[in-house]
């Protein structure tokens, strides 16, 4: 859908207003590097709660300050303008869309949220992206959209939501519903409020398909977001266990950015603590640690359930895999033992034929009564070769009831032709005794 398309969708919309004054100039005059310390503080001492809660992040344990930070000026310096831009947002816009009556669980959209912006500050320095705190404000802001069609489209997003609740895909939901869905939503309303250009496009592409397009160099920022928002484990919504294909495409993700399953997992590790610590000193509300140790306790289960399944499906495999070896194997030998046999009858039905084209042209030439050794001889060959094929047709039988455990040694192929040897001896050496005395 076009940006003309969505303005006309959202043209109502009372979130598409102004952010507020203090944050929408404190937005700007960080993304501005002729800009200082002094000048960025003037802004924020415009308004007192902000300023409040930034000095007291500036003095929080995560930035380590040898010294206490007493003023708006020092703070700015202390945090950086990436992040006291990153910090205005989180506490503007969790000010601006907070409210009682809503569908979408507050406590859980903004600690899905914060764990994303962190994860993408994690990701963006171990790949060196830098600032760390672009991808910060970019993970912090990629659900946004959510609670833009929440505020606007009520009807419609409450069977959504509960549709998505149950367990359906959110994106094919809002693409059917609205013809776009809630990330590039969000980078259009970011556009309106004048967010930085690069910050709108890494949240408008974080769901799109991981294709040759999206790993090329510009993409970077979205991968990051996108990345981050793969590896989150407290969502909004109940998800399923990722399936083998989310799972490639993770590693995909990962190894674009250059980072190994290794070196992923212990972010991973150090996020949860990060979460909660942060969350405290930004005042955003994401539930009692009971209400997270019981969602990571969910996560830790249906993640059981599925290497469970894993294991279980790796084993059917294994065991099918080895009857199939087990099959061809036997199959091999089949081949061999029915070639075997054939060998024998088809000498049989030779040394038959040669016999009875020797008798016969004995008949016709009228010699038999006087050659009758000829006629005997012939004969008796004959019956043996017909023997013969009786006891091959014996041991064709036999294979009608084939056993794959069975017939897949060469022993096996060794112990037929050797019964067949055996009986074909007895039955010439039977032919060759004299017959007894009449």
């Amino acid at each position: 859908m076009s940006d003309t398309n969505i303005f006309e969708l959202l043209k109502d919309c009372k979130e598409l207003r102004s952010l507020p004054q203090v944050l929408a100039e404190v937005v700007r005059a960080t993304d501005k590097d002729e800009n200082g310390a002094g000048q960025i503080a003037d802004i924020i001492m415009k308004d007192p709660a902000l300023s409040a809660r930034l000095l007291r992040v500036a003095n929080s344990a995560f930035y380590g300050s040898s010294r206490e930070v007493s003023t708006i000026t020092q703070a700015v310096v202390t945090m950086g303008l990436r992040a006291v831009k990153a910090m205005a947002l989180s506490a503007g816009l969790y000010k601006l869309f907070d409210t009682d009556q809503a569908l979408v669980d507050r406590p859980r959209f903004w600690r899905h949220s914060l764990e994303v912006a962190i994860a993408s500050r994690e990701i963006a320095a171990a790949c060196s992206y830098r600032p760390a705190e672009e991808a910060f404000v970019c993970g912090l802001l990629h659900d946004i959209g959510i609670l833009i069609l929440e505020a606007n489209f009520e009807p419609q997003f409450r069977r959504v939501w509960k549709l998505v609740e149950s367990g359906e895909s959110l994106i094919k939901l809002e693409e059917a519903t609205w013809g776009t869905n809630h990330a590039r939503i969000a980078k259009f309303l970011l556009d309106q409020w004048h967010i930085p250009k690069y910050v709108g496009e890494a949240v408008g592409a974080h769901h799109d398909h991981i294709g040759e397009a999206f790993n090329i160099p510009q993409n970077r920022l979205a991968r990051i977001v996108s990345l981050a928002n793969r590896i989150s484990r407290f969502r909004i919504y109940p998800m399923p266990p990722l399936d083998a294909d989310q799972i490639v495409t993770t590693e995909r993700l990962a190894d674009s950015l250059g980072i190994g399953t290794v070196e992923l997992a212990e972010m991973q590790d150090k996020i949860l603590s990060r979460l909660i610590k942060e969350a405290e000193f930004l005042e955003i509300k994401i539930g009692s640690l009971t209400d997270l140790l019981r969602d990571a306790n969910t996560l830790i289960y249906k993640q059981y359930l599925l290497v469970e399944s894993v294991l279980r499906e790796n084993r059917r495999m294994q065991v099918q895999i080895a009857r199939d070896q087990v099959k061809q194997a036997a199959l091999e030998s089949l081949k061999t033992i029915t070639a075997t046999l054939s060998h024998y009858i088809n000498n049989a039905s030779a040394t038959i034929l040669g016999r009875a084209q020797l008798v016969e042209l004995a008949i016709s030439k009228g010699t038999v009564v006087d050659n009758q050794k000829v006629a005997n001889d012939s004969m008796g060959i004959i019956i043996r070769s017909v023997e013969t094929i009786s006891l091959v047709l014996e041991e064709l039988k036999k294979l009608s009831s084939f056993d794959t455990t069975h017939y897949h040694d060469d022993t096996d192929i060794l112990d037929i032709e050797g019964r067949l040897k055996q009986h074909i001896a007895s039955v010439s050496a039977d032919k060759r005794k004299p017959a007894p005395a009449g």
